[in-house]
């Protein structure tokens, strides 16, 4: 065989292998299924009469997170020292992410605070909320269903003072229907609900009460 011919051979092998591998590739990407997304709601809080409108803008602070809850997974721990996730569901958005808008959200609502926004917003705040997700996950450890379990740290800080007024730990346990993912992203709303408007009123009655002692200049 001449050695144009043994060149011509081995190009083509090599090409065959080459279109090969992208086919595989292609095919392991086609049979990967995508996981489903979901998303949680704004709650619907209730300020009532008693808390009328305040002249007070807010900027609720990126919210920290541990390593685990710092993404977009949902969280399961079969146990106190174990953490798993769930192979084929995923928020749209990092956990924290996702509670800083929902949590905007509810702050803003009823338009009791002059304005409510993060630190890109560019608003001339007078107060900062400041919290930390240490819990945002399944828990079945003892249990006969699976409890969501949400539990944020909250911090008021006085922005020219730099001064903290108030700090509290919120937390809320809701039981899931079933294991189905749909009905635990239900236990998952109803908790971060729950947690969310506590927030929001404990905000607003800390910040009325700090503004009739010491009001900010």
């Amino acid at each position: 065989m001449k050695k144009s011919q043994v060149r011509f051979t081995r190009f083509m092998g090599i090409a065959f292998v080459a279109v090969a591998l992208q086919a595989c590739a292609l095919a392991a990407v086609g049979t990967n299924e995508a996981p489903d997304i979901y998303v949680l709601t704004a709650p619907s809080i209730d300020f009532g009469q008693n808390r009328p409108q305040v002249s007070t803008q807010i900027v609720v602070d990126a919210p920290e997170a541990p390593a685990a809850l710092n993404s977009n997974r949902i969280v399961f721990q079969p146990s106190a020292n174990e953490i798993r996730y769930f192979s084929g569901a995923r928020w749209a958005d990092r956990v924290p992410d996702m509670v800083q808008v929902l949590l905007v959200d509810a702050m803003d609502q009823g338009g009791r605070f002059q304005a409510v926004g993060p630190r890109s917003a560019g608003i001339r705040s007078d107060y900062l909320l400041q919290v930390s997700i240490s819990r945002f996950g399944v828990e079945s450890e003892g249990a006969e269903m699976d409890d969501v379990r949400v539990q944020i740290n909250s911090k008021l800080v006085r922005r020219f003072s730099d001064t903290v007024i108030a700090s509290r730990r919120f937390e809320s346990v809701k039981e899931s229907e079933s294991s189905r993912t749909i009905d635990v992203v239900g236990a998952f709303d109803d908790a971060n609900s729950e947690v969310l408007s506590a927030i929001a009123l404990w905000a607003y009655d800390e910040i009325v009460s700090a503004e009739r002692v010491d009001p900010a200049s």
